[in-house]
This record gives C-alpha cells, structure tokens and sequence, in this order.
C-alpha cells in the first residue's frame, strides 16, 4: 500500500504541473475540502483565517480561471513544479492520513525578474478515503513552512 500512496501523491502533483485541472479536481470526494491555514498551529478552518478553505465547487471555479488564457489577474497562466517527498502513512479508521514534505516552484513570465519565480513549501497531509476501490481525497492540508508571513497568493494550487 506504501507504493500505492505515494504514487497517488506524485500523481496529484503532476496532474498540476501539466495544468490538467479537470483530472485534479476529479480526484477530490463531492464533500471534500482544500485548506491552506495561516497558523500552523490552527486546529481547524474555524479557529482562525485561511489562505485558502475551498470546497469542491470553488476548486473547479479556481482551476477553470487558471485554465482559461484571457482571465484576468491570472495572465499568463502560471507554469508549476512540485517536488514530493518523504510521503508517509497511517490508517485513521477507514481513512489514510498521508503526509508529505512539498515545494512547488511557479513561474509567470510578466517581465518582472524578481516577481516572475516564487517558490512555496511545507508539510502536506492528504486524507485519503477508498470510493469504489479508488483513492480520492477528503481533505487536504497545507501548512506552508511561511503561513504566517506576507505574500501574494498562490494562483496555482500546492
């Protein structure tokens, strides 16, 4: 099973990197959540602000603007790499909790030297649950290594 969740893990990644946002989304269960926190110590989407708490249909609406060339404020699109590793796993009930160590590198070509490459990481935890022998995420947590610090938002997802 080790193989079998990391492999889902890399594959996610990569859906993203080659800008296959229906695939991505597809991965999600219909109830699932995307969270981003801006503490790390942050217990729950409740007990403070997010960089990002979206559900399904925010996921599908975000990823169709990246996905479309004329959206504004997203153009040009952004071109990401990830970088997995150090996926782990435990069974947590029915569900997998599987945590991973991520960077993702995202490239804008804007002609603005400094601003054109950004780079995000942190400790990822995906919460996987099997639906018709499939995995699919029901939650994903990201806790960036600088949640608390200004940035501009990622466009891309991590």
């Amino acid at each position: 099973m080790t193989d079998e969740i990391r492999l889902f893990v890399e594959r996610e990644a990569r859906l993203l990197d080659q800008m296959r946002y229906e695939e991505w989304v597809a991965l999600f269960l219909p109830d699932a959540r995307y969270w981003v926190p801006v503490s790390l110590d942050q217990p729950s989407p409740e007990a403070g602000p997010s960089h990002f708490h979206d559900d399904i249909q925010v996921l599908m609406v975000r990823t169709h603007r990246l996905a479309n060339p004329r959206a504004f404020g997203a153009e040009p699109s952004p071109r990401t790499v990830h970088i997995v590793s150090g996926v782990t796993w435990e069974e947590d009930g029915e569900d997998i909790l599987a945590t991973s160590s991520q960077i993702m590198l995202e490239y804008r070509n804007r002609g603005n030297f400094d601003d054109d490459l950004r780079l995000f990481g942190g400790q990822v935890t995906h919460r996987l649950r099997r639906e018709g022998g499939e995995l699919r995420i029901a939650r994903k947590r990201i806790d960036l290594v600088n949640a608390e610090g200004a940035f501009n938002a990622m466009l891309a997802p991590l």
